[in-house]
């Protein structure tokens, strides 16, 4: 018995020493053709500068499903009505500045969608993905292909029989930052001859079937891709496929932007169309012609067509027109992504316009006007920046920016009126030492070294009392005016690798254009968003300021140390300011220090939630503090999360170690890709 007992344990330990070399010699081989892809990348990833390629791509929609909220979808609104099936042809023009970034320009589209729109916009990037690189697409989804990814995925690989290798690979968690498929794999070089990916993203899920281009620097290119995504919301349901073709040899002048025709496709296209494909052109035909014939109903026809399209269009989907030396873009009127709401501060809304006239590629005229109102401070804010670019290379430019800041408290006027009153008056209103700030700002900027920017200008503040019948009650002035010049020095002392610093100087001058207000301030800023790897971002900041010259009434306004009314979104600068200061703070100190420190990541601890975590697209983690006059050193911790649907931030604060508040920060991201 005791003989018996150990023969199997003698079978067992050599049945699990040979399972553990198997699951060794698999890793090893793993190693071995993940290392030849690593190597392939770094032996042609240098020879992607300033590549041209031509590209025609074929999209095919068909709209399964549909209710009145397609209506309201950026970019959707064309397919909102009859019919159901649209094709969309483009021949493109390809420019690769380097491994990371690509311009692609559209020179022929036709189709059959109202006025050659583009409908899912973020479609094309699936036939582009970047197989080699961090990211698959722009910022997003992690390739598996990449050094920095590989803790992410799980890889079997096996031996086909013409020699190459196919390399499967799954998501260790399943995310919405992950893909899963396989590829084939030149098993002596490490080139990818053919991937196929399945993924979901922004309410997308899609399969892609890419065909790498062939030996050296277009190896790491589309040669052919064929997408299947289905866009799923509330209800709609829209099926796409996008075929298509690179590496094409009939190149198209410059001067060939956009141009609408049928005819130049014809001669263009790289495959013959499909039969469904002809069939849709041919009914599109047919409901024109019948559409002119009837005469009774033209004229209510093209009412209906102007409120459709031109009217109701333009609500929810951005305005962008273009010429050969202008471009206007207008953010739809209706946008729940510029929506935001505050615990501090409210519901707000804003839309943002933007033109430039180029007068030839080294000068050209820029306006970026952005409103916006809050509803609980019943304001509404606008900054209008001008700017004239007469030096690209060096950064030249002059501006000129109109605008009304922050609502912002006089720090002595109550002090003043208790003293010269009696210091038992009691001031119930909120807004009794508050005034209204419109401002104007001319500056020019010059790159004088690579790494040294010099901005000088001057600034005119008009400040208005919001409380005008008690400063007139004390004999106190309703208004207040600064002119002041101002100096910017920006260093970036490791370009692009490191940290930007500036140091701001600012000292205003009594008696021009009315003024009566002096001081001089100074402000010393330090930012740095450090890249790890694997979509992962370290947001540091840093900032010092403090005035050296008052006078007895004057405004506590800094540069760097304020409250920012038109945000931007999970983008904008929830990682370098605090979310539950008091506005007043910022205008009650002689003298200011900041520090704010973020960490993002796309897998952190929401994504291992069942259920929800698999639609978290990044995390962060905030922890900011601040020293002014008057309290104790303030602290503010947060944490963050994005999604396809919205970002939100849960933030607290304290005194010291004593704990003040909880607020939240949310966000609508809707559609912010499309």
């Amino acid at each position: 018995m005791k003989q018996s007992q150990l023969y199997i344990r003698a079978i067992l330990i050599c049945l699990l020493t040979l399972s553990m070399l198997t699951a060794m010699s698999g890793a090893k081989k793993d190693s071995l053709i993940l290392g030849k892809i690593y190597e392939y990348r770094h032996l042609n990833i240098s020879n992607v500068t300033n590549l041209e390629d031509n590209m025609y791509a074929k999209f095919r929609f068909n709209v399964e499903k549909r209710n009145a909220i397609l209506w309201l979808i950026p970019s959707m609104y064309v397919l909102a009505k009859d019919p159901r099936e649209y094709i969309r042809e483009s021949y493109n023009n390809i420019v690769y500045k380097n491994e990371h970034d690509f311009d692609i320009k559209k020179q022929v589209v036709t189709g059959t969608i109202h006025r050659n729109r583009t409908a899912m916009p973020t479609i094309i990037e699936y036939s582009t993905p970047e197989l080699y690189g961090i990211t698959l697409y722009e910022n997003y989804m992690l390739s598996p292909f990449h050094p920095h990814n590989r803790g992410y995925y799980r890889y079997k690989q096996f031996r086909q029989g013409d020699g190459n290798t196919r390399l499967e690979f799954k998501p260790k968690l399943f995310n919405t930052q992950l893909v899963n498929g396989f590829a084939i794999v030149d098993t002596n070089t490490g080139r990818i001859i053919r991937t196929v990916l399945n993924g979901e993203f922004d309410m997308v899920s899609f399969c892609s079937d890419v065909k790498q281009g062939e030996e050296g620097v277009f190896g790491l290119m589309p040669a052919q891709c064929t997408t299947a995504a289905t866009f799923k919301f509330m209800g709609n349901r829209v099926s796409t496929v996008v075929n298509s073709i690179y590496h094409l040899p009939t190149i198209l002048p410059d001067s060939i932007d956009e141009r609408r025709s049928k005819e130049m496709i014809d001669s263009l296209r790289p495959v013959p169309l499909a039969e469904s494909d002809k069939r849709i052109y041919e009914e599109e035909e047919a409901r024109k012609r019948a559409a002119e014939a009837d005469t009774t109903v033209h004229k209510e026809h093209k009412l209906r067509d102007f409120l459709w399209h031109s009217v109701g269009d333009n609500l929810v989907t951005p305005l962008d027109a273009e010429t050969k030396d202008a471009e206007v873009s207008l953010s739809p009127i209706i946008n729940p992504l510029y929506v935001r709401y505050s615990g501090s501060k409210g519901v707000s809304y804003k839309i943002r316009l933007w033109m430039r006239y180029k007068f030839n590629e080294h000068r050209y005229l820029t306006l970026k006007p952005t409103f916006g109102y809050n509803f609980k401070q019943r304001q509404f804010y606008f900054t209008a920046p001008l700017r004239m670019t007469y030096n690209p290379k060096r950064n030249g430019y002059a501006e000129i920016e109109w605008g009304n800041g922050n609502p912002i408290s006089n720090s002595t006027v109550l002090n003043q009126i208790n003293h010269e009153h009696g210091d038992t008056i009691k001031f119930n209103e909120d807004n009794a030492d508050m005034f209204k700030d419109n401002y104007v700002e001319v500056k020019n900027n010059i790159m004088i070294l690579d790494w040294f920017d010099l901005e000088a200008g001057l600034v005119f503040h008009q400040r208005k009392a919001m409380n005008k019948g008690l400063m007139e009650k004390y004999d106190k002035p309703t208004e207040y005016r600064s002119f002041a010049p101002k100096f910017v020095f920006k260093f970036y002392p490791w370009l692009e690798k490191g940290p930007t610093l500036t140091a701001t100087y600012e000292r205003s001058i009594k008696n021009v254009f009315d003024s009566n207000l002096q001081y001089e301030r100074w402000e010393l800023d330090g930012q740095w968003k450090k890249r790890i790897g694997g979509l992962r971002l370290l947001n540091i900041r840093h900032g010092y300021g403090f005035y050296t010259n008052k006078s007895d009434n004057y405004f506590l306004d800094y540069s760097n140390f304020r409250e920012n009314n038109l945000p931007e979104g999970w983008n904008d600068k929830w990682s370098g300011d605090f979310q539950l200061l008091s506005s007043r703070l910022y205008n009650e100190s002689y003298f200011y220090l900041r520090n704010n420190v973020s960490y993002e990541s796309p897998l952190l601890f929401a994504t291992w939630l069942p259920y929800i975590g698999k639609f978290i697209e990044t995390e962060r983690l905030y922890f900011s503090n601040a020293v002014v006059q008057h309290t104790r050193p303030y602290f503010e911790i947060g944490y963050g999360l994005t999604n396809r649907y919205f970002s939100v931030g849960f933030f607290a604060s304290f005194l010291n170690t004593e704990f003040q508040k909880a607020g939240i920060t949310f966000d609508f991201e809707l559609f912010k890709r499309w």
